[in-house]
């Protein structure tokens, strides 16, 4: 039984390590994923210099191509996924990746991507998310007035998305 509690023990140590570990890699859309092996290591997986295309073939869930079908794996082993893109790249993700992804965009790997569910932005909504963030709106939406205040106080970037879709969904 000591034995038993032993290897229980060292697998559960090797879970937590792996929850803070993480790993960075450069997308190159025609270049192969890494290894499967880094799910086991990591919790934490950045990639870097993320694509229009990269997000359309994850967005139609094309599992013919190696670096979605590498993502979606990863997804599946609960991993925390961040995608480093341009400022210019935000019209091209669609709402819907933002809000009900398991991945974080992150802007020039310093500002996070954001944006709500519901029609009414409020001041708790902002308060919550990491100062200098960017968060995504359309005309549908408004921000409090206590949300306005906070967006400055926090250096909020506010886009307004002229709709829900992105440009290459119409």
């Amino acid at each position: 039984m000591a034995k038993l509690d032993h290897i229980i023990e060292q697998v559960l140590a090797k879970i937590k390590q792996r929850e803070h570990q993480s790993y960075e890699v450069d997308y190159h859309n025609q270049g192969l994923p890494p290894d499967e092996q880094v799910y086991t290591e990591y919790g934490n997986i950045a990639i870097n210099d993320v694509t229009i295309e990269l997000l359309l073939e994850l967005y139609r869930v094309n599992v013919n191509d190696p670096w979605t079908r590498w993502i979606l794996q990863g997804i599946s082993f609960q991993e925390n996924f961040t995608f480093h893109i341009s400022q210019y790249m935000i019209k091209f993700i669609p709402k819907k990746m933002l809000l009900d992804w398991p991945v974080t965009f992150v802007v020039d790997k310093e500002h996070p991507v954001f944006s709500f569910y519901q029609k009414s932005v409020s001041r708790q909504d902002l308060a919550a998310i990491p100062d200098q963030s960017i968060v995504v709106v359309t005309p549908t939406q408004k921000l409090t007035t206590e949300a306005k205040e906070v967006s400055q106080y926090k250096q909020l970037t506010i886009k307004i998305r002229t709709d829900e879709d992105c440009i290459w969904q119409k």
